[in-house]
């Protein structure tokens, strides 16, 4: 997480330096860049659709059948999604359409500055180890038990008519030493469900809202907003003081820098960042894979408050997830040098809003191709 942070806002800083030393750029008016910027309407429910509009101004909302088509569809005045009047195949790219989140509903809040304290981990008593299914080893008991009589027969238990009775629970079995291993009847273990996994399966959807602050002293107290949508990302902050947005469009494959105290955006070269610079990827690490398996339960106090821990380690450290009953309200990277990167969750939702990655219409185009040639 810190990593991913630093990397997009000393980006920004390195932006609004040169921006600063060149000014005078703000003046032109050079020619804007054609941003692709799909137009989508959100239903009661808040499902998302691509905005058609024909030759009269009408705007539709673009749907699918099972077969793939495209089909135009009112908009009721209440903005529920009505019947279809019209193929449109032909008008619209299919990969235009928006995804739509279809996991577990998620809206939190929470206050961070109640997690930002010293962590004190306990272990959780009721878990339990993964292997249960096999007993201790007993001593053989002398009556009724022996393997034979000595006259050969077998000395099964009568009952009083006579008749010989038997048992459907699990029997015990020589191990060859004398001694009688019982071993329990076999049971199916429903696998056990952890609290971070409604969170993961939102963030692989990538279909989520996140605001945080964390822990580096290099990146200031400032709240961070973290948004994805549609394979869009959207990092919100202040650096230097300045309030400014890191802009990444899918369809464009393309990342603009907004600087929202000049409503000025701008195009950033491709070859400036870098190939640590990918905002595609650094958004991805939140949705890292989670091996359910190795998840560690605990319980942990911050300022007095009893919080649930679940922790997974790899190679690289561990991640500590702790959760105010259910709630997901701070994120621990443990590195294996024991430094310890905090992420403070303020809030999270699965309700991401399509203004979030539009560049406002009078927001002016700075130029900054020329940094291109500079950087050779």
């Amino acid at each position: 997480m810190k990593k991913i942070i630093r990397g997009i806002l000393l980006g920004l800083l390195a932006v609004i330096v040169i921006g600063g030393v060149s000014v005078w750029f703000f003046l032109f008016h050079s020619k804007k860049p054609e941003i692709n910027t799909q137009a989508y309407v959100t239903d009661p429910q808040g499902s998302s659709y691509l905005a058609v509009v024909n030759e009269e101004g009408t705007t539709f909302a673009a749907v699918t059948d099972e077969q793939g088509n495209v089909y135009a569809a009112e908009i009721k005045e209440n903005g529920e999604i009505g019947e279809k009047v019209g193929q449109i195949n032909e008008q619209v790219d299919i990969t235009d359409l928006p995804t739509n989140y279809t996991g577990e509903h998620i809206s939190e809040s929470a206050n961070i500055n109640n997690f930002t304290g010293e962590v004190q981990t306990v272990p959780d008593p009721t878990t339990q180890p993964n292997n249960t299914d096999v007993t201790g080893v007993t001593q053989p008991s002398t009556q009724n038990n022996q393997p034979t009589t000595q006259g050969g027969q077998n000395n099964q238990p009568t009952s009083q008519g006579g008749q010989q009775t038997t048992s459907n629970a699990a029997q015990p079995t020589s191990n060859g030493s004398g001694y009688y291993e019982q071993t329990a009847a076999p049971t199916t273990a429903a696998p056990k469900t952890y609290r971070i996994t409604k969170y993961q399966e939102m963030f692989k959807n990538g279909t989520y809202l996140m605001e945080f602050k964390t822990s580096d002293p290099e990146l200031g107290d400032s709240p961070i907003t973290a948004a994805s949508k549609n394979g869009n990302f959207v990092i919100d902050t202040k650096i230097q003081n300045y309030k400014c947005k890191m802009l990444y469009l899918a369809k464009d494959k393309t990342t603009y820098l907004i600087i929202d105290d000049f409503k000025k955006y701008t195009k950033l070269p491709e070859d400036m960042m870098g190939d640590d610079f990918d905002m595609s990827s650094m958004m991805s690490s939140f949705a890292k894979e989670i091996d359910t398996s190795k998840v560690e339960t605990s319980t942990a106090t911050i300022n007095g408050q009893t919080l649930n821990c679940e922790t997974i380690k790899d190679d690289q450290g561990e991640m500590r997830y702790y959760f105010d009953g259910d709630t997901l309200v701070r994120m621990d990277s443990v590195n294996n040098d024991g430094t310890v990167d905090s992420t403070y969750i303020s809030k999270l939702t699965s309700d991401v809003p399509d203004s979030m990655f539009q560049i406002p219409s009078n927001y002016g185009y700075l130029n900054l191709s020329w940094l291109e040639a500079l950087a050779g």
